[in-house]
């Protein structure tokens, strides 16, 4: 049962099927749910409209509608509607005023909050931050969650108009999972591509005079680029191509262009343009996606080609380039999406085509074309002064320990630059948050059913929670829950995804002890066993010693009995020969 309301203020309670609910680090929670319009349901069905609310009694939140679809379904309609938190009515404000200097993390909330029914509630105390080039100027909910959450370092959480902020969300100790207890089976993947231990920046630009000069310059979005290079543009069938698909979707709109496996062979799925990772999530119809922002205003998401989040090898708030490798496909294909809208908003309106969905084939090849154009133009050469590299007063660098401690070798991230940071302490911090020391660990489990385990372990199942996972040979792994997705009105097996686990410098030295003692005690075996084995050659070779004893004297007894009845056979011959002679030729003698 799930609770609507209309933006007249009509409520009503219906049934619905299918409720999923996602709650992931750092960003809006979603809901999901599928309604047959019965009789029942029918006042629910005709306040499906935009901006109506749904509440999900189990855990009291709201929910704002941006997708519905309503399909025939024999006599009734089957609607499927998915929505967004109601904290996402922080979007509908764009924040004209802008704040100098340095400011407290409070006078920035209050700037975004203004005039909205928003509140925040602020559960621990952070320090000023100094803005080089002051705070605002953008849409209220990407202030707080890619400006000052990465400024002042915080994480949140929703409680429907309440933003909850905090250093650290979470608790310790909060769950326990136990391979063949309470999950069937726990499995992680490792990637230790990604992984860096050195990096250097800087920070406060030393201003210069400017020169009078005239020179070309390339798009602040970068260049554009096909995300499987080695087939370029190819070839998209009707349903693959953006826009009309031929009837195979709502209102026969395709949002974006598909790359399939067969038409656009290989895994490497690279970016086809630079930009921030901004989002990189799970939704019902997207599968795990991800979604990159560039500087020139394009939001492009790259979706339904990763069936697990470790394929998506970049993460929120990573910078890529034209060409990285930002996953590996492993569907059939890859979809490409790309707006200017605001991406949640913009989900909304996938089956509508009003312009808020734009042409991935055209945009990316006029951007190719724009790119090649560029590089083959002369450029301007009246220039009075060449420029000069702009030079930094603040320098710093960070060394993982790890490069001490575990013998790591030195392995340099590509370096930061900064200019909204005034002092080296600050900049120290950005770069030890910015390093990648650490392996990419993403653990899964296998048909986890929390609420209904027949065994009962009181787990807290939150985002941000700390627990253990402890797998059959009852090794135990701190991890932390970084998306959780589940079913609050059926028995079906939830999904919890952890984040990134960053194992201490004493790990990694503990596993190569652990693989040195193992090692020792596997050489051991094989040479008891290597001594084993030629004991049992040399017994083997006294068992073949006596058989042939028995075989050769087995042999000889039986050429004694065949010499006996080749002499009996003699004397019976002899017997019957005598008889012939004496009997006649009939053989036989009267009596």
């Amino acid at each position: 049962m799930l609770f609507v309301q209309n933006v007249n203020g009509d409520q009503t309670a219906f049934k619905a099927d299918n409720v999923q609910i996602t709650d992931t680090l750092g960003q809006y929670p979603t809901l999901s749910f599928t309604f047959v319009e019965t009789p029942e349901n029918e006042v629910a069905a005709q306040m499906m409209i935009p901006f109506t609310i749904i509440e999900v009694p189990e855990n009291k939140q709201r929910y704002r509608i941006v997708t519905n679809n309503p399909v025939s379904l024999g006599k009734y309609k089957q609607y499927s509607v998915t929505a967004i938190h109601i904290a996402k009515d922080l979007h509908n404000k764009y924040v004209d005023e802008r704040l100098e200097d340095t400011q407290s993390l409070k006078a920035c909330l209050d700037l975004l909050i203004k005039d909205t029914q928003i509140k925040y509630v602020l559960h621990d105390n952070f320090d000023n931050y100094a803005f080089s080039e002051g705070f605002g100027g953008g849409y209220a909910d990407d202030l707080l969650m890619q400006n000052l959450a990465s400024d002042f370092g915080f994480e949140f959480y929703f409680d429907n108009y309440t933003i909850h902020i905090q250093k650290k969300l979470g608790t310790k100790e909060s769950f326990l999972f136990i391979d063949n207890a309470n999950v069937s089976k726990i499995s992680y993947n490792e990637d230790y591509s990604t992984i860096t231990t050195y990096i250097k920046g800087q920070a406060k630009p030393i201003v210069q005079e400017t020169t009078d000069e005239t020179s070309g310059s390339s798009s602040s979005g970068g260049s554009w680029g096909w995300p499987f290079p080695s087939v370029g543009e190819g070839s998209f069938s009707l349903g693959q191509r953006f826009g009309y698909d031929g009837g195979f979707r709502p209102n026969s709109f395709h949002d974006g262009l598909d790359f399939g496996s067969v038409d656009h062979p290989g895994s490497e799925v690279h970016a086809v343009h630079g930009g921030k990772v901004i989002i990189k999530s799970y939704m019902g119809g997207l599968g795990n996606y991800v979604v990159i922002h560039s500087d020139d205003g394009y939001n492009i998401v790259y979706q339904e080609a990763f069936s697990s989040m470790s394929n998506i090898r970049v993460n929120v708030g990573d910078v890529v380039k034209t060409g990285d490798i930002i996953g590996y496909r492993n569907t059939d294909h890859l979809h490409i999406g790309i707006t200017k809208v605001d991406f949640n908003t913009a989900v909304g309106k996938s089956f509508t085509n009003d312009g808020t969905w734009l042409n991935p084939q055209e945009i990316i090849r006029n951007g190719i074309a724009n790119n090649n154009s560029e590089s083959s133009v002369d450029q301007p050469t009246e220039t009075v002064e060449e420029d000069k590299p702009t030079e930094y007063e603040i320098h710093s660098e960070y060394l993982s320990p790890l490069v001490e401690k575990a013998h790591w070798p030195k392995v340099e991230a590509e370096p930061i630059t900064d200019d909204n940071i005034t002092d080296e302490n600050t900049l120290t911090n950005k770069l030890k948050a910015s390093i990648h020391d650490y392996p990419d660990i993403e653990y899964t489990l296998d048909y986890a059913n929390f609420k209904y385990n027949s065994v009962k372990f009181n787990n807290d199942i939150k985002v941000g929670n700390y627990g253990w996972l402890r797998d059959r040979f009852g090794i135990d792994v701190e991890v932390r829950i970084n998306s959780y997705t589940w079913y609050p009105q059926n028995k079906q097996a939830d999904t919890v995804t952890f984040g990134n686990k960053r194992f201490d410098p004493v790990e990694w030295q503990v596993r190569n002890q652990k693989a040195f003692e193992r090692n020792k005690k596997l050489g051991e075996t094989l040479r008891n066993q290597i001594v084993k084995a030629q004991g049992n050659m040399m017994s083997q070779d006294k068992w073949n010693s006596k058989f042939n004893e028995i075989n050769n004297s087995f042999i000889n007894s039986n050429k004694e009995i065949l010499k006996q009845f080749e002499d009996i056979n003699t004397r019976l011959d002899s017997i019957e020969k005598t008889g012939k002679e004496e009997g006649g030729s009939n053989g036989t003698s009267e009596p």
